[in-house]
């Protein structure tokens, strides 16, 4: 199986903190592997809050700069074994002005692409598949499986709908011949955020 090499510029830098469940709750992260240009945002004056408290949370919030899709991120495999997403969690961090959505992966991380489609088709059956959200991201990894060497599924079925400011939904939209799809629902077009650490996969999504 050949990698797909790498479209566009991106950026890792490996997190070398012992992982936590703070990976979903909390607000900072680990290394970015966004790639593209920063979305054009409109300015808003407002009033700076200064309190304490507004400046801890502040610090807290990862700084890492937006970029947008697509985004192709390459790394070589060796299979077998295969790497499983474990598991799929997402989290609003209102504070901070984004969500997040993690990938929990065992074995080493794949290749993966990040890119907007314009519906979401379940595959291999074809079938489209209906999501909450005004625009469709569709995260595609390889080689991975989202199953078990018995064929029981690694991660729930059916469509996951938190309802968040920009992230509305998502779902494992296709698990075939080492080839794992995971569709998001978002609100609209808007900056995104990827990074890796060891065992999981988060992409950001700026409110």
């Amino acid at each position: 199986m050949h990698a797909p090499r790498a479209s566009t510029p991106f950026l890792v830098r490996a997190g070398l903190a012992v992982l936590t469940v703070g990976l979903v709750a909390g607000c900072s992260s680990g290394s970015p592997a966004a790639n593209g240009s920063p979305s054009a945002r409109p300015s808003v004056s407002a009033p700076a809050d200064t309190s304490p408290a507004s400046a801890a949370t502040q610090a807290n919030c990862d700084s890492d700069p937006w970029g947008s899709v697509p985004v192709t991120v390459s790394h070589n495999v060796p299979v077998p074994p295969v790497p499983v997403v474990t598991g799929i969690q997402a989290a609003a961090h209102a504070d901070c002005g984004y969500d997040r959505l993690v990938l929990s992966l065992s074995g080493k991380m794949p290749s993966y692409t990040i890119r907007y489609v314009p519906q979401v088709v379940a595959d291999p059956s074809g079938k489209t598949l209906s999501l909450p959200g005004a625009r469709y991201l569709l995260i595609t990894l390889r080689p991975t499986q989202a199953h078990r060497g018995s064929g029981a599924p690694t991660v729930a079925s059916g469509v996951v709908a938190p309802g968040f400011p920009a992230l509305l939904g998502y779902t494992v939209a296709g698990d075939f011949e080492g080839v794992v799809t995971v569709a998001v629902g978002l609100r609209a077009e808007t900056g995104i955020r990827v990074g890796e650490l060891p065992g999981r996969l988060y992409v950001d999504f700026q409110h």
